[in-house]
């Protein structure tokens, strides 16, 4: 498995779409049967797409950065803007309320997510956070894999905003596992 960027380029092609945070797997023909399921399973999560070869093996491509365009096709965007002098967010917000574990280099605590965007998310905060701070957020995501599987929504990146109880982060990198 590769991060797209560190994909070999004629696996780069295939998915012209793919960004940084995207993943790409080649799986040998005798190997599909066993991989294929593990790799498919993170559809209800994000797009996973794949492509078969000439020589039957088949080539997997996860969007993991695609997985609130999921949440939003279900869930309540937030429509009313900040006043114009106000507004800094770039991307579309959807509300999103679940549970969260946040860590910076001093702090650490709980709360839950407020709302999200493909390039940040707020949540609330146990203490005032030191702005601009890098900040990793774990997020309890609200979507299960078959079998009833708790799903980890992990985001990396500084914190944009602070106030008593609330912060909102840049996400500069994103990830999903499976929860506990």
């Amino acid at each position: 498995m590769w991060s797209f960027g560190q994909a070999p380029p004629e696996f780069q092609t295939l998915f012209p779409e793919g960004r940084h945070s995207d993943w790409v797997v080649h799986v040998p023909e005798s190997e599909r049967h066993e991989l294929e399921f593990p790799l498919l399973q993170w559809r209800p999560v994000y797009p996973v797409r794949s492509t078969e070869l000439a020589d039957r093996s088949v080539v997997y491509f996860g969007a993991p950065r695609e997985a609130l365009k999921l949440i939003a096709e279900r869930g309540e965007r937030i429509t009313t803007p900040l006043p114009p002098d106000q507004e800094r967010r770039a991307a579309v917000r959807v509300r999103i309320e679940c549970p969260s574990r946040y860590q910076t280099p001093k702090q650490a605590g709980s709360g839950y997510t407020i709302d999200m965007s493909s390039t940040g998310i707020a949540f609330t905060t146990e203490t005032l956070l030191t702005r601009d701070a890098h900040v990793t957020l774990r997020v309890t995501w609200p979507v299960r894999l078959e079998g009833d599987v708790p799903v980890e929504f992990h985001a990396a990146g500084k914190l944009a905003r602070s106030e008593p109880m609330k912060a909102a982060m840049q996400m500069d990198s994103v990830s999903f596992s499976i929860g506990r």
